[in-house]
């Protein structure tokens, strides 16, 4: 047995008392964490020591020396200075790290959040489920099954909601996993709407250039816009006359109009 590696400038070994400082050490180093640094929620890095403590040391002393390798920067410098000769178990460094960092503990909220948290009109699926997850960690007092069946009623997809509905997951796990699968098909949806769209977008900006063009070309002026000739000969009768004796010639060719289908 051994005393485990520690950081370059060790906690003060006077903060503890004997009886910490003289129990015996595990031969191996503490399993790696996430160092906490100040800034961040102080529940959660416990819960994240004490599960990885789990698996290593049930020793209470092991667990007060090898808390400093889990802290780092303003946290560290804190660890350090402790009372001298004070703490004599873990329960200890969780008060006294916990009455430090309080102000960073995230409050756990009320199911009436959960119910009226609701899914914006413009966003996503993924997003929303994040923040419906988020949410329900922090919720207290209320079983998985209450967070399962409110979620129906905060999306503002009918198409999600209404199958939730129709078949309710029976867990957590399967929520997760059907959800997923929702966020998928989501995503592919919009993975086809998009090139569409963009071809609609650039067919429209092309037919409007060519208008744009169209616009912008110079009249035509091969064509005369004025009288062909500089006199015409006076007719010597009836106009309506001349154009019957020009249809008996056959001289004028009538489209005749289609005949209406009677229904």
């Amino acid at each position: 047995m051994h005393t485990p590696p520690r950081n370059d400038r060790s906690p003060n070994p006077l903060s503890f008392t004997e009886a910490v400082m003289q129990a015996p050490m595990p031969d191996r180093p503490p399993p790696p964490i996430e160092r906490f640094d100040g800034t961040s929620d102080p529940e959660h890095h416990l819960r994240n020591f004490i599960d990885s403590m789990a698996y290593y040391s049930k020793s209470d002393p092991v667990k007060c020396i090898a808390f400093s390798q889990s802290l780092k920067g303003e946290a560290l410098e804190w660890y350090y200075s402790l009372p001298p000769n004070t703490i004599d178990s873990f329960g200890m460094v969780m008060t006294l790290f916990r009455k430090h960092y309080g102000t960073n503990r995230k409050d756990r909220v009320t199911a009436a959040e959960l119910v009226n948290l609701k899914q914006e009109k413009d966003e996503s699926l993924r997003s929303f489920m994040q923040r419906y997850n988020e949410t329900a960690r922090r919720v207290k007092d209320v079983n998985e099954q209450f967070i399962i069946s409110n979620l129906p009623n905060s999306l503002k997809s009918r198409y999600v909601s209404e199958h939730l509905y129709a078949r309710l997951p029976n867990s957590m796990e399967e929520l997760q996993e059907r959800m997923t699968e929702f966020i998928r098909m989501k995503d592919q949806r919009y993975g086809r709407r998009k090139p569409q769209k963009e071809a609609l977008s650039n067919g429209s900006k092309k037919e409007s250039r060519q208008v744009s063009e169209g616009d912008r070309r110079p009249l035509r002026r091969d064509l005369p816009l004025g009288p062909r000739y500089d006199h015409y000969a006076r007719l010597n009768a009836p106009l309506a006359k001349l154009f019957k004796e020009a249809l008996s010639a056959e001289l004028l060719n009538v489209r005749k109009r289609p005949t209406p289908h009677t229904v």
